[in-house]
Parts: C-alpha cells; structure tokens; sequence
C-alpha cells in the first residue's frame, strides 16, 4: 500500500461519491444512483487512485535522485576545489599540475552539456520583438534536457490510463490524474520561486535556475489543472447537459472553489507570459502574488471540502509560502532596523550614462560575499516593491574613514584608529531602464547636488556562492553595469594575494563600456583597489570604450583603456595560454555579451583546467 494513498478518506470518498451527500456538503445536489450517466463525474468513480499515487511516488523518487546527484557533484567539486586551493598555499607559483584537466570526461560535460547553449551561440541574448516586446531568452542544453525529461513524464503520467474501459471512464481517470499530478507540481513550482529556498545554498545552483524550473513546473500544473476541469466538463455535460455545470459550480461549494482555483491558474499564466512580464515587472510581481493567494485558497477549499487526500501537499505549499514571508522579514529587520535606530538611510547620487550609485547605511554592520546582491526597498518611490541589485562596494571592516583618518592623524600622526571601525554601508550601481531604477534616476537628476536621500530597506544577502579562492588565474568580464559584479571579487583577491591566503597569481578584470564618462561609475572603489598593497603583481585591468567621445591615451601597463570592442576569443587564448594553475573565466552583462564570452570559453574547457561562471539576472 503507498504511503501516499489513505485507505480511510478514499473509502469514505467512495461511499459519498455513491449516495451523493454527505455531512460536509459534498454533492449535495446530485444522486449519482438515480442518474447513472453522472456517475464518472463526480467522486472517485473511474478514477485510478492506487496508479495515481503510484506515479507521485515515481516523481518523489526521481526529483530525489537528480538532488542526490546534484548534491553529490556539488560535495565533489568542493572537495576538489578545497584540496587544490591548500595543495598550492605553501608555494602559489608552482600550479603546473592544475593547469591540465585531470579527466576527460568532466570537461566534455561541461564543454557541451552544462556550458552550452541550445543551439550554435544563443543563450541570454533576448528574443526582441519589438524595443518594447521582450519574448524571453532560450534554455541552455543541460535546462533542455531537464525541461523535455520533465513535460514527457508529466505527459506520460496522464497518458497511461484504463483504455480497455467505457470512455467515459477513462475520461474519469484522466481527472483523477491530473487533478493529482497538478496538485504535486505545485509543491516544487512553489519551492523553486522561493528567494530563500533552501536548495540553493545547499546545490549552488543559482536562482535564475531556479526560477526558470519555476515557470515551467508552474506551466504543467496549470496545464494539468485545466485538463482536470475539462475532464470533469466533457462528463458532466454529456451526464446531465450544461445546466448540470451551472447547478454544479453555483449550489456546490467544493467544485466553485474549484473554478476559482483554475481562473486564478489561467490568469497567471497569461499575465506570466514573458512579454507581459518584462513590461511591466514590477506590476506583475504585485499582481502575481495577490492571484496567487486565490489559487492557494481556492485549490485548499476544492480538496479540503471533497475531502481528497492530496490536501496534506496544501498544507506544505502554504507552510512553505510562509516561512518565506517570514525568513524574508527577518531578513528586512536585522539589516534595516535596530532597536531604538531609524530604518536604513539612502543615500542615490545620478552618475553619467543614466546611472544612480546608491549608498546605503544599515542598522546592523554587515559585510557581504563577493559577488552578492540584494533586494532594496525604497516607499518613497514604490511603496512595498523591491528590486535586486549586485552589491558593488562595502568599505572593510579595517578600513579607517576619511573621518577618523583626519581625526587621527591631527591627535597622533597615526594613520589607524584605536579599534577597528565596522562596516555599515553598501554600494549598488543601478542603470535607469523602467520603474524604480527609472524613478531613481530621474528624481536624483532633477535633485539640488544630483543626489537625493531617503530611508528604506534591503533584503538579503543572496547568492555569492562562487569563491574563486583556489584558481591561480581568474579572468573576470564585465559588460556595462556588469561591473558590480566582479568589482568586489577584484577587491577580496587582490587583498587575498598579498596576504598569501589564495591561489591566485593572475587576475585580469575587462570590462566594456559605452563611453568613458561610465568609468566615474565606480572610480572611488576602483582608486582604492590600485592603491591596495600588491596589486601591480597581480591585476591587470583592461577597459574598452565602445563609443569614445575622443582619443585614449592609456600608457599604463596595468590598467589599459582601448578603444572598441574586446575580440574575446583572441583575448582569452592570449591570457589562457599564458595562465598559472586552474583557470576561472566569470562574466556578467547584458545577454549578447555573455554569450560571446560563453562561445569564446567553452573550446578551452576540453584544453585545459577552465571553469566558466555567469550571472545572468533573467528573472
């Protein structure tokens, strides 16, 4: 007997499915024995509840398996990592072993399954169909493979029915299955749309996975949960015509909570549409939650007042949803308020290339991974609305301010302070697109000084799970506002390499601009970085001006301006060729940038020991 299947509630289903009432309310208006022909629409006549949970039971198993194995290579890789970044700490310039893979095998996979596209180079680069129509970016071939696993197995589970039986059964069992299967997809479509779903630090699988997992297990179930209602339409018009449906949704409280659950999944999936989404994103994460709500009250009504075992998987839908609500407050709090303070300070300055650099004082000092980025709050210009951003810069922790530099040196002459300060600010870069960053940018344009102050909140920190600690060449690609990305990797290895804590021997930050006026973007962090001890042994910086206003003059060997666009491939065989130890290749910018660096990587995988990492942001 499955777990799954409660032999109790689906005999008492069964026996009210007979007589037609019961003390709950369950088909109060039909008397399936004096109608026989009704009897394949409601209850559990026809339906196959022993293959239904047979087939949950497969899919507990294989989305259990692909996490074991996600998990087991993940532990792999770590270790791997971990044994190479001390294996090189006692001499850091002898890594000749980890410049050649150590597989074949590996490499391949990653060369042409987990690095690549689809097809040919396409990835990230959006399919425009207009300047104001965004229809969405194309899967990789790995997210291919997993999303065509996925549709064909939820296809075959409705497809294996009882076919040797009245039609009109079948058509019965088909309601059963994918009224079921519908109601399990919700659990992973849920869990995988969490910010703080616990698989991503656990997998390091990045959220854009996640949430691409998201739309198409929300995409199924909605599917699923419409062939549920016409399996139940087709019988009960041709058991007792449309006024059987009418009677049915308006005098039997499970089945209109049923049609309000199934409006509610339709309307999502044309307001999810991608165009749509990307339009007005701000707008349709608001809305999208509110229908939510419906949906989950309205699935809980339907299976709660029939009384079907699938009620329970509501249950952890609806407990998961709010233990986010509340991880996702606790986050708000601890950052943005303490005690007897005011909420966090916001300080947004408008930069050229319609850009904001927002500064934020927090509550509670904090000092963030390289590489992770958080969602802010601002009520003044959307109210309850949020929007992530890259952390760009956060002083350190053992960095005196210009304050108490000043202060210091007119008492002692000495240049640090009696105790280390703590770190209470964040820096985001924001381009001005649509909504807040919009409003950001124009109002901080039209301010006195170009700057405005404000108070809010951040949620977060979120991703950075990446460390790039044991590669003895790292390789970072920026492209635009891309650089909020890699500027606080640069800082952590640089300062690492001096203190002989990493493997790194060769760090080469490029990044593409429009025009120069943009490098003002982050011109006071990127100042500090070159005055870091150690830095002319380590970086180099390479920053190409695609539209320069006039000549470049750049005689720095360690930090060159060119003008035009980099010729990546060439770039990285250059640098490649010319690495120590393993190599780590990251870029973040917009989708065609991130996939000419995808295309001119991926050959070198199979050639030596390469890692490729991109942050995309294609929520």
């Amino acid at each position: 007997m499955s777990p799954y299947l409660y032999p109790g509630r689906v005999a008492s289903a069964v026996s009210t499915a007979a007589h037609g009432v019961t003390g709950r309310g369950l088909l109060q208006v039909w008397d399936v024995d004096s109608d026989q022909n009704l009897e394949y629409s409601h209850g559990l006549t026809g339906v196959d509840q022993v293959g239904n949970f047979l087939w949950v039971e497969v899919t507990g198993y294989l989305f259990l398996v692909v996490g074991l194995i996600c998990l087991g290579l993940h532990i792999f890789n770590m270790g791997w990592r971990h044994m190479r970044h001390m294996s090189v700490l006692g001499d850091p310039t002898r890594q000749n072993y980890w410049t050649r893979n150590q597989t074949r095998w590996w490499p391949w996979i990653q060369r042409h399954i987990f690095s690549a596209p689809l097809w040919k180079k396409r990835h990230n680069k959006s399919f425009q169909l207009s300047s104001a129509i965004d229809n969405g970016t194309l899967p990789g071939r790995w997210h291919t493979i997993v999303l065509i696993i996925y549709v064909a197995l939820n296809t075959a589970y409705c497809c294996l029915l009882p076919h040797d039986v009245d039609m009109h059964e079948t058509i019965a069992a088909l309601r059963g299955r994918s009224g079921t299967l519908s109601a399990l997809n919700l659990i992973p479509t849920v869990l995988f749309a969490l910010r703080n779903n616990p698989l991503i630090p656990l997998l390091q699988v990045s959220y854009d996975d996640f949430n691409l997992l998201h739309r198409w297990c929300a995409r199924i179930t909605i599917l699923e949960a419409l062939v549920h209602t016409f399996a139940w339409l087709g019988n009960t018009v041709h058991g007792g015509g449309w006024q059987e449906v009418a009677d049915g949704l308006r005098l039997e409280p499970s089945y209109t909570w049923g049609m309000v659950g199934t409006v509610s999944f339709v309307f999502i999936g044309i307001q999810a549409w991608s165009p749509i989404r990307h339009a007005f994103y701000e707008t349709f994460l608001n809305i999208h939650r509110l229908v939510v709500i419906f949906t989950f009250v309205g699935l809980y009504k339907h299976l709660e007042l029939h009384g079907l075992p699938q009620l329970p998987w509501m249950h952890i839908v609806i407990a998961m949803y709010c233990v986010e609500v509340f991880f996702r407050l606790v986050r708000i709090g601890y950052n943005s308020v303490y005690l007897n303070k005011r909420p966090s300070r916001i300080r947004v300055e408008a930069m050229p290339g319609e850009a904001v650099r927002v500064t934020i004082t927090l509550a509670r000092p904090w000092t963030p991974r390289p590489g992770c980025h958080v969602h802010i709050y601002m009520p003044m210009l959307a109210l309850w609305s949020s929007h992530p951003f890259s952390v760009a810069w956060s002083p350190s922790q053992n960095t005196p301010t210009s304050k108490e530099l000043t202060l210091s040196t007119l008492e002692g002459g000495v240049l640090a302070p009696s105790a280390p300060p703590q770190s209470r600010e964040i820096s985001l870069i924001c381009r001005a697109r649509t909504g807040l960053t919009r409003k950001m940018y124009d109002k901080a344009a039209q301010a006195p000084n170009q700057e405005f102050v404000t108070w809010g909140a951040i949620e977060g920190p979120y991703g950075g799970h990446h460390s790039l600690d044991s590669y003895g060449t790292v390789i970072l690609f920026a492209g635009g506002v891309g650089i909020t990305h890699q500027v606080m990797y640069v800082k952590h290895l640089v300062n690492s390499y001096h203190l002989g804590t990493t493997a790194i021997q060769k760090l080469v930050l490029v990044w593409t601009v429009p025009e120069s006026e943009c490098l003002e973007w982050v011109r006071p962090w990127m100042d500090e970085i070159l005055r870091m001890p150690g830095r002319k042994k380590v970086l180099r910086v390479l920053l190409f001006i695609t539209r320069p206003k006039k000549h470049i003059d750049s005689s720095s060997t360690s930090v060159k301006m060119i003008a035009g666009r980099p010729q990546t491939a060439s770039l990285l065989e250059t640098e490649i060729k010319s690495r120590v130890g393993a190599v780590a290749v990251t870029v973040c910018g917009s989708g065609p940038f991130a996939d000419d660096v995808r295309c001119a990587v991926r050959p070198f995988l199979t050639e030596g020991s390469v890692d490729f990492i991109e942050e995309a942001f294609t929520y």
